[in-house]
């Protein structure tokens, strides 16, 4: 068995130079092109084939590295896109880009998949079966997961198994925290439109107020979730956003809700859409108004494969020691378009440690002041490179 973590360690000047690069020259989502153009330069320099078709006209970039012989194939991801945030540090390496920052810790995702790539190529002689590395565009947006699979990234050759890593501050650099089963919620955006019928203030019962028929359709929602959901069942939705009305002294007619609904069952998930459009339809006609429901939907739930999950557990033992494994105790309501890879292809999914409290490193991801001990892309790069070897390698894993 080789020492991967030690190898990581010989490549961590260039996954901090890479970071550093991408951390001061952010792209939004869809628009991650430069940042593309540096990850397949590079892993063409290794002797990966590089392929960058699929995503459509959005940025991707997917290298297949071959091993020795036949076998299965397994795959890395890795997201490219960064948030419109104003960072407010003043790190040497702060965004040079006025109004995005990467606050999500994507550039150390690319920047340590890249160098994963650059261990396990050294290794292509030892590798029975074939690596994929994805790097996804839009992760923060539309999900590029989403085109990537529908223009055939999964397949030619077919994908077995795919491993992804998210950094997170809440735990410290040099551990991670795995997932069986349920890790993060589907996700659905709510946009409602409730219609009325304007009139003078002073004269409220020849209109229709939208503001009053949302107000009920609020605490209805709400009455429904604590009454009708399981108790059991995580779920949550909420409204961020409402406007409506143009003037302190006119019936408002027409009000707009923006929201989300965040579920991990699926039949929870229909359910409470189903709900939403039943008690809408309820309150509009007992007020006489109307409305209209654009449910947009967005991430599947992302579900760990269990084997998997204990394949990286397997992998983490040799790379940091089973005493900085942690295991959720349960699921977020947070969302991650890897499940978009993962309903479609057997997956697992972990945190990485990048927190340092002596350094001061903590704060949560999209903040604007977030940063990483980016030491932790030693574990990073380690930990793929020992999912992949160990996999490919692995007769129980066959």
């Amino acid at each position: 068995m080789f020492d991967f973590r030690q190898e990581a360690e010989q490549v961590l000047d260039k996954a901090i130079a890479f970071r550093r690069d991408f951390h001061m020259h952010p792209e939004t989502s869809c628009n991650e092109f430069r940042t593309a153009d540096i990850v397949a330069k590079y892993l063409e320099s290794l002797g990966i084939d590089v392929y960058r078709h699929f995503a459509g006209k959005l940025p991707s970039v997917v290298g297949v590295l071959r091993g020795c012989c036949p076998g299965p194939t397994v795959a890395l991801r890795a997201d490219m896109d960064a948030l419109r945030f104003q960072e407010l540090s003043d790190l040497p390496y702060r965004s040079t880009v006025d109004g995005v920052m990467h606050a999500c810790g994507h550039d150390c995702h690319t920047a340590s998949l890249m160098c994963a790539a650059e261990v396990l190529a050294k290794h292509r002689s030892e590798l029975r079966g074939n690596v994929k590395f994805i790097f996804e565009p839009a992760e923060e947006d539309i999900g590029g997961a989403r085109l990537m699979i529908e223009n055939g990234v999964l397949e030619n050759p077919h994908v077995d198994a795919i491993f992804g890593l998210h950094v997170e501050n809440a735990y410290q650099t040099g551990s991670i925290c795995i997932c069986n089963g349920e890790m993060q919620a589907a996700s659905d955006r709510l946009v409602i439109k409730i219609k009325g019928k304007s009139v003078h203030g002073a004269f409220p019962h020849l209109g229709i107020d939208a503001i009053m028929i949302a107000s009920h359709f609020l605490v209805t929602l709400q009455t429904m979730m604590a009454r009708e959901k399981d108790t059991f069942e995580h779920a949550i939705i909420t409204f961020g956003q409402i406007s409506g009305g143009t003037a302190r002294n006119i019936v408002c007619d027409e009000v707009i809700l923006n929201g989300i609904c965040r579920t991990l069952n699926p039949a929870t998930r229909e359910l409470l859409n189903r709900r939403i459009d039943e008690i809408l339809q309820g309150i509009t006609q007992a007020f006489h108004g109307s409305y209209e429901f654009d449910r947009q939907m967005s991430f599947p739930a992302l579900i760990c494969n269990s084997e998997l999950t204990n394949h990286v557990k397997s992998a983490a033992e040799k790379v940091i020691g089973s005493q900085n494994i942690q295991t959720m105790p349960h699921a977020v309501l947070g969302c991650e378009s890897f499940a978009y890879f993962s309903e479609k292809v057997p997956g697992s999914y972990f945190w990485l440690g990048s927190g340092n409290v002596e350094k001061q490193i903590d704060m949560p991801l999209h903040t604007p002041c977030f940063d990483i001990d980016e030491s932790c892309m030693i574990t990073a790069i380690a930990m793929h490179a020992s999912i992949v070897y160990n996999y490919l390698n692995s007769t129980e894993m066959k």
